[in-house]
């Protein structure tokens, strides 16, 4: 009999509907500054400066974001302490009110700050805003997968109005808006304590061993971002009213229910190289008529390419997700490394786009080009990349073969057989299954720890709900539960 158990990325809680609203809710601040720093310069604003003397910050945003994904990502195992989480929820805080402070004493001065200065603070931001999707991504390991990639989505949902409610406020509030944005975000995610499972703590080197991204999936990222970015500097360009703002805010949520209703249905999780084949129509259907239409028409096409753009990011954290249960690496590890690419091709697109239209190289029709021609090149390219050798060798089994089975494997099968059918009766949780089997065999906690790589609280959480889902309260009970068990339409077996 083969055994049933979840698939390695249904680990973890189920969660419920208020639990992933609030979870949503704090997350979507996240979000919410992120479009607001990309997509509304209220420096320019505020001062009534020409758009192109601060178009860079964004490009600033994004720099700091790739340095706390990557800061996270090689020094995880710091950042999983106490003190380590309390530096990632005070720089997510410092990050917004350094720009905001800036923005106030440039009101208060009546002076335009140097460049430079604006790229410093609106870097700073982009670290606290990287602070914050780490701490976020770290909370949702605890949760299956279905429910992170509900989270993933929703959130940008609430985050789109949160941007727009921002975005057409009065300046004071504007930046007291998005001041409060990540003290608000951590408020939620206090009460959300003890509501949140706990996670195995996995060290980096040891998630090193298990799994690793290889450049490939890195450069396509790296090259989609810099075309997402040709395009959010052009769109930064047509924010002049409530109706682009809102534009802004749709195509967010768009691109939130398409991962809900499309994306999230797929077992693959449109990986390695798939999601990048998916968003292509959409991507050629916004590019191609940019150098022949302008102003409204102009506007909605960046429109559709921002849809893409969002439906990218979230896809690929929803698969980042997907390999910390599939490998059991942390999630701080994987998240701030495979988050990376996407935005310093972002920022290295968004700067490209402006040097050249402030110096006259290029108009956005000849960047809308340049863009269409890469995004064909890419979408070749990825036809011809096998990224499923990088990253899918070990989550699929090889189609038309059975594995060999030993003697000694075929002695245990009945045993083996029972767990099985206990697993499913009593709907285990993969990691729970582990553990039971385990258990079954009359493993003690210290074996079960080293065996499977978690801590020994994570081994008492298991057990405390392996014992609550079977109605037990000792070990003599589970292995009699075992024992009883009918095999075979009622046959018992003997260990």
């Amino acid at each position: 009999m083969e055994k049933s158990t979840k698939p390695s990325y249904e680990q973890g809680e189920q969660g419920n509907v208020p639990i992933l609203f609030y979870i949503s809710f704090g997350f979507s601040f996240f979000w919410m500054l992120l479009l607001v720093g990309l997509l509304n310069n209220s420096v320019a604003q505020a001062l009534g400066a020409p758009a192109p003397t601060l178009m860079p910050t964004p490009a600033a945003l994004c720099l700091g974001l790739v340095v706390a994904n990557l800061a996270t990502s090689f020094k995880c195992d710091y950042f999983s302490t106490k003190i380590g989480n309390g530096i990632l929820n005070a720089m997510s805080v410092i990050g917004p009110l350094v720009p905001s402070g800036v923005l106030v004493y440039a009101i208060i001065a009546q002076a335009q700050l140097p460049m430079p200065v604006n790229d410093i603070a609106w870097g700073i931001m982009g670290l606290g805003i990287g602070c914050l999707l780490a701490i976020w991504s770290e909370i949702l390991e605890g949760f299956t997968k279905k429910f992170s990639s509900r989270v993933a989505a929703v959130s940008v949902i609430i985050g789109a109005i949160l941007y727009f409610m921002v975005s057409n406020i009065e300046l004071p509030l504007s930046i007291c808006a998005v001041c409060l944005a990540a003290p608000a975000s951590l408020t939620l995610q206090y009460f959300l304590r003890g509501e949140v499972p706990p996670i195995e703590f996995v060290s980096r080197a040891e998630s090193l061993k298990r799994h690793k991204l290889t450049w490939p999936i890195d450069v396509l990222n790296c090259l989609y971002g810099a075309v997402f970015g040709l395009a959010l500097c052009m769109l930064s360009q047509s924010l002049d009213d409530v109706f682009t703002f809102a534009g802004i805010a749709l195509a967010a949520t768009i691109g939130g229910l398409i991962m809900i209703f499309v994306f999230s249905k797929n077992r693959e999780k449109m990986m390695h190289g798939s999601v990048q084949r998916k968003i292509f129509p959409a991507l050629v259907i916004g590019l191609l008529p940019m150098p022949f239409v302008d102003g409204g028409l102009q506007t909605l096409c960046l429109l559709v390419i921002l849809v893409s753009f969002v439906c990218l990011v979230i896809v690929d954290l929803d698969a980042l997700y997907l390999l910390t249960k599939k490998y059991h690496v942390g999630a701080l590890y994987l998240i701030g490394r495979g988050q990376s690419p996407i935005f310093l091709g972002v920022g290295l697109g968004y700067l490209l786009a402006f040097i050249s239209m402030s110096s006259g190289a290029f108009d956005s029709g000849q960047l809308s080009l340049i863009s269409l021609v890469l995004v064909i090149a890419l979408s070749l390219s990825v036809s011809f990349i096998d990224f499923d050798k990088d990253h899918l060798e070990d989550e699929r089994e090889p189609q038309g073969t059975t594995p060999a089975i030993t003697e000694d494997a075929l002695g245990r099968m009945p045993w083996e057989a029972k767990c099985a059918v206990i697993t499913e009766k009593y709907d285990l949780s993969t990691r729970e299954a582990e553990v039971f089997t385990l258990l079954a065999r009359g493993r003690g906690t210290t074996y079960i720890q080293e065996k499977l790589f978690i801590s020994p609280h994570t081994v008492k959480t298991h057990v405390y709900k392996i014992y609550r889902k079977l109605g037990i309260n000792s070990r003599e009970e589970l292995i009699t539960l075992v024992e009883e068990e009918p095999l075979d339409g009622g046959a018992h077996s003997e260990e």
